[in-house]
């Protein structure tokens, strides 16, 4: 009798979507406020477990849940391992503003299992921010890249070799946890600026976060702007290869009605050569579809959207 031959390996998922050329514009999240909780890693499956949440931890996404529904904003949450293992909770809090996100620190006494009070305290009940020591933010951009490969492998595959050379090439970098898009891994959040990145490898990624690339060469590894719903985030990414790496800076919100995008935006009065400049574009997003796996895991296709921006 002869056995059974074990079953094939599936592809990575972020190399057909390579091989396949997907355009990732439109696949960030719509963010309006983002909360990163520095937790070892251990902590991230703890904090995944859903079954062993305890009451106040499955009460808190609850909350959460109901919030969206009633004001219709997002929320990020992101996983970020600091350089040093137990250390108390600290969470970087960042709300959606001119030219980005805006960021703030706070530190506080409890232990990384505590991590439902740091989302209690500063996507919820913000008041209770006063219990925690407020800490000086460094300036400059944070890269989040994710390498959860016990979620999907080519996180763990290419999302360490780009977290780490960017910490090698003294750029702050953190080994982050699923934020979804397996896919495009290697795949980062970037903030303050809120851009989501796709297809990153060491070098390109570096070159990302120094601004040592013109965003025209970069525009099919950009997820999106994550201030921006998907259709307006495909607009906004025409916009910066415009402009250039200034677009940035420009505060940016739109009006989306069907497939058509009206995208507003505004520099400050402190904005170098583009001061005070206001304006609006109007555009209609078309789109195709494109059939391609979601996981390294599962053989199953999606079908995602690929967006083609016509000005109007």
């Amino acid at each position: 009798m002869t056995p059974d031959a074990p079953p094939a390996r599936l592809p990575l998922c972020a190399d057909v979507s390579r091989h396949l050329g997907e355009d990732p514009i439109g696949t960030a999240p719509h963010w309006q406020e983002v909360t990163v909780l520095e937790l070892d890693v251990p902590v991230w499956a703890r904090l995944r477990d859903v079954a062993h949440w305890t009451p106040q931890q499955a009460g808190l996404f609850e909350r959460l849940s109901q919030k969206v529904e009633d004001s219709g904003a997002g929320f990020g949450l992101l996983m970020s391992a600091p350089n040093r293992t137990g250390n108390p909770l600290k969470v970087r809090h960042y709300t959606l503003g001119a030219g980005g996100y805006t960021r703030r620190d706070y530190q506080s006494r409890l232990p990384q299992s505590e991590w439902a009070q740091g989302l209690i305290d500063t996507l919820l009940e913000p008041e209770n921010l006063t219990n925690w020591h407020e800490v000086e933010a460094p300036t400059g951009p944070d890269m989040h890249v994710c390498t959860h490969g016990t979620v999907d492998a080519a996180c763990g595959k290419y999302g360490i070799p780009v977290q780490h050379t960017l910490a090698q090439a003294g750029l702050r970098s953190w080994r982050t946890g699923h934020f979804g898009g397996h896919r495009f891994a290697a795949t980062a959040v970037e903030l303050p600026s809120g851009l989501l990145w796709a297809h990153l490898t060491p070098e390109l990624a570096v070159k990302v976060a120094r601004r040592e690339v013109q965003p025209a060469e970069v525009r099919t590894h950009l997820r999106g702007f994550a201030g921006l719903s998907p259709l307006a985030q495909a607009v906004d990414r025409e916009m910066l290869v415009q402009y250039g790496w200034d677009w940035l800076d420009a505060h940016r919100w739109a009006q989306v009605e069907g497939t058509q995008v009206k995208l507003y935006y505004h520099w400050g009065q402190h904005w170098g050569q583009h001061w005070g400049q206001a304006g609006m574009v109007n555009a209609n997003i078309e789109y195709t579809t494109l059939s391609v796996p979601g996981s390294s895991h599962k053989a199953e296709h999606s079908e995602f959207k690929q967006y083609r921006v016509q000005w109007l």
